[in-house]
């Protein structure tokens, strides 16, 4: 599957949609946990709407996504909003590497891209995010849960891991999962199946996580 093209046709056909210019419910709920200030890295950031929003309240923002349309797109929403000191970087997760320093940020946000990665990626990734974290730093992500229908529907690769209709491979987590995965990285300040796209009062059965580095 040529990913590329797959989100260059996502992200053209998101370019018209309301919600693009909205923080997500995540972003807003993950917000109140983080400190007043700092430096935050988006990872899977897509069309940046949750990079503006942290960079309006102040926050030194590193918005990454490995594919050029969404960065781009989200550089020019970001310079129409003034949020010039904003930084973008294309960085591709799969290869299970995040290129800063030790204890870079104060936080590290993912909204709904951490969950296209087999096993070791993912475990790779959460030793990167431990690494580049400061002391005490927050990780915060929302992620696919194993109670979606969808894991009844498509292909199983591997434990936790499928493959959708049009091809495109997606990893679902259930709570007892990422326990496993952080133990040892991560103080456990929130994780539920909370996690919700449109409503906070109707959840979507997404797996919601905030965490504390130790």
């Amino acid at each position: 599957m040529d990913l590329q093209k797959y989100w260059d046709s996502k992200h053209k056909y998101y370019l018209n949609a309301d919600w693009e210019d909205e923080p997500t419910i995540f972003s807003r709920f993950t917000v109140q946990h983080f400190p007043k200030s700092g430096k935050l890295l988006e990872l899977g950031a897509g069309q940046g709407q949750d990079s503006r929003f942290f960079a309006g309240l102040g926050y030194q923002v590193v918005s990454t996504d490995f594919n050029d349309f969404a960065l781009e797109v989200s550089r020019e929403k970001a310079k129409k909003k003034k949020l010039d000191k904003t930084k973008f970087l294309n960085i591709d997760m799969s290869q299970g590497i995040i290129p800063f320093d030790n204890n870079s940020f104060d936080i590290v946000y993912s909204h709904l891209s951490i969950h296209y990665f087999d096993d070791n990626t993912t475990k790779a990734l959460f030793q990167e995010i431990n690494r580049v974290l400061k002391k005490d730093g927050i990780i915060a992500f929302l992620a696919n849960s194993m109670s979606d229908p969808d894991t009844k529907e498509f292909e199983k690769i591997a434990e936790f891991l499928y493959r959708d209709r049009e091809g495109l491979q997606k990893r679902y987590f259930s709570v007892e999962h990422i326990k496993k995965e952080v133990d040892g990285l991560f103080e456990i300040v929130v994780l539920d199946g909370l996690g919700a796209m449109l409503d906070p009062d109707k959840p979507d059965d997404l797996i919601r996580f905030i965490g504390r580095k130790v």
